[in-house]
């Protein structure tokens, strides 16, 4: 009950700023909201099947966009996916020699804090024990920092005239849901075997499928899904605050405030490269060589009228070069010491 409150709060707050004119109100408000209720009164609301539901939701958002993707496109992403390597490269070795040497932290410390991983590994490093306080402080700072700076810099888009949708007929409705379980059940298995945000993968690809076979045609995402993901993703980084202390908190934030530009800084330097030799738009180009925060950034640029696939390919790959490259990297070790 408590959370159910908490969220209604949240969401009515949100819903102020967003009328008053705050860029994504929403996902501000309830960040704001759900981290004054951790830190003031040591309570956040439980969403246990959240990140579940917007990586589903924006995943199938996303993948209705690939019906005027053709091999042009993708051979024309090729190029930046070449420089988000080397974008991701100099972020992780800038920000970790900084921390090292800067600020003292030795390697390991400053490996964990600065991995641009999916939001779900960011969460499981924030729950693990192994995790020390200030590398905790770091990834939540790299997460608010992003969802506000990306949110009050991207406005949202103007109100258009909203034409009457017709109801979803029985078939519809049926495909659709057939197309949240199987993203489910593939997601599971997927994340299983460590997949990074696998829900919003398999939901993604498996929404480009029905699409081309011609199973979705005239479906849209309600606007109430997108709003709830942005209410939920909003409490989930907020409650992050839960049992650290102002002290804590403003010892390492400066540190944290560091790094995170760091990185930040260099995806804008990046950008504007990119931007110069292929002709892109830089804006999108940025939000695609962000650290991390692949759902955060789905929603901002979905309402900010952002080429989302181009931005979301980016951060998928990004994804998962770094949770497989590791794995990679031992069995090939493994090979060479049984050799």
């Amino acid at each position: 009950m408590k959370s159910i409150l908490c969220l209604l709060i949240a969401a009515g707050f949100g819903a102020l700023l967003q009328f008053e004119g705050v860029p994504h109100g929403l996902l501000l408000g309830s960040i704001l909201v759900t981290a004054l209720a951790a830190t003031k009164f040591g309570f956040a609301p439980r969403t246990p099947y959240g990140l579940g539901y917007i990586q589903v939701t924006l995943g199938i958002a996303t993948g209705l966009m690939f019906e005027a993707w053709d091999s042009a496109t993708v051979t024309t992403m090729l190029p930046s996916l070449g420089l988000l390597l080397l974008c991701l490269t100099v972020q992780v070795a800038l920000s970790a020699w900084w921390l090292a040497r800067g600020a003292g932290w030795n390697r390991t410390d400053a490996l964990l804090a600065v991995y641009p991983g999916a939001l779900a590994a960011v969460f499981d490093l924030l729950e693990s024990h192994q995790a020390s306080s200030k590398v905790i402080i770091v990834h939540l700072m790299r997460l608010l920092l992003i969802t506000v700076l990306v949110s009050l810099l991207i406005p949202g888009q103007a109100a258009v005239a909203v034409a009457e949708v017709d109801p979803l007929s029985t078939g519809m409705a049926l495909t659709v849901f057939s197309l949240i379980m199987l993203s489910i059940v593939v997601g599971r298995l997927l994340l299983a075997i460590g997949v990074p945000a696998p829900f919003m993968l398999t939901a993604i690809i498996l929404t480009a499928v029905f699409l081309k076979s011609g199973w979705l045609h005239g479906f849209h995402m309600p606007d109430w899904s997108l709003n709830l993901a942005a209410l939920i993703l909003g409490a989930r980084i907020g409650s992050r605050f839960q049992g650290l202390g102002l002290a804590e908190l403003g010892r390492h934030g400066r540190t944290a405030l560091v790094s995170v530009g760091l990185m930040i800084l260099v995806a804008a330097g990046f950008a504007e490269v990119a931007a110069r030799l292929l002709g892109s738009d830089a804006l999108s180009l940025w939000l695609a060589y962000m650290p991390g925060a692949i759902e955060t950034i789905a929603i901002v640029a979905f309402g900010g009228g952002l080429n989302v696939v181009f931005i979301l390919t980016h951060h998928l790959v990004r994804m998962v070069l770094l949770h497989f490259a590791p794995a990679l990297l031992v069995q090939v070790r493994r090979a060479r010491e049984e050799v």
